[in-house]
C-alpha cells in the first residue's frame, strides 16, 4: 500500500500537468484504491472523439497504444482505447477511454499500479476482454507488450 501511494502521488503530480484538458483533479471522482492498484475517473469538461483522445495520449503523454476496439454493430457507441505508460520511464499506469451513445468520450479512467507484473497482467486481461466481440482497428500483440516490460 505504501508503494501504491507513492506511485499514485507521482501520477497525480505529473500526469494532470501533461494533459490538463483531460485530467482535471478538481473534477476527478473519489479514487477507488484496492490493495495493489488504484482507479481514477476523470469526467471531461468537453467531449472528444476517440481519435482525439488517442492522439493526446500518444502526443502529449507519450503513452503506448494497446488497442482501438470497435464493437460489433453499435454505430459510434462503445468504441474504446487503452494506452499505457512505458515502464522504462518509471511510471506504471494505463488509461482507458470509451465512447458513449453520442459517439464521444465523456470521461477517462486511469489505473495506477504498484508492480510491473500486475500492470502487464492487467493489460493482457484488458486485451482478452475485448477480443470476444467486435474487432480491433489497432491492437498490440501480447509479445510486443511484454517487450516493454523486459
Amino acid at each position: 500500500m505504501i508503494m501504491l501511494q507513492h506511485f499514485l502521488d507521482d501520477f497525480m503530480t505529473l500526469v494532470p500537468l501533461q494533459l490538463p484538458q483531460l485530467l482535471d483533479v478538481t473534477t476527478m471522482e473519489e479514487p477507488q484504491i484496492y490493495g495493489d492498484y488504484a482507479l481514477l475517473t476523470f469526467p471531461l469538461r468537453d467531449s472528444y472523439d476517440l481519435e482525439e483522445i488517442m492522439d493526446m495520449f500518444e502526443d502529449d503523454m507519450e503513452l503506448i497504444t494497446l488497442y482501438h476496439h470497435i464493437p460489433a454493430g453499435m454505430g459510434n457507441f462503445g468504441h474504446s482505447t487503452c494506452a499505457y505508460s512505458n515502464p522504462a520511464f518509471g511510471h506504471m499506469f494505463k488509461m482507458n477511454a470509451k465512447t458513449g451513445a453520442d459517439g464521444k468520450v465523456s470521461h477517462v479512467v486511469a489505473t495506477v499500479y504498484d508492480s510491473l507484473e500486475l500492470m502487464y497482467g492487467d493489460l493482457c486481461l484488458d486485451l482478452n476482454l475485448h477480443s470476444g466481440t467486435g474487432h480491433f482497428k489497432y491492437k498490440k500483440e501480447r509479445e510486443e507488450v511484454l517487450m516493454n516490460f523486459l
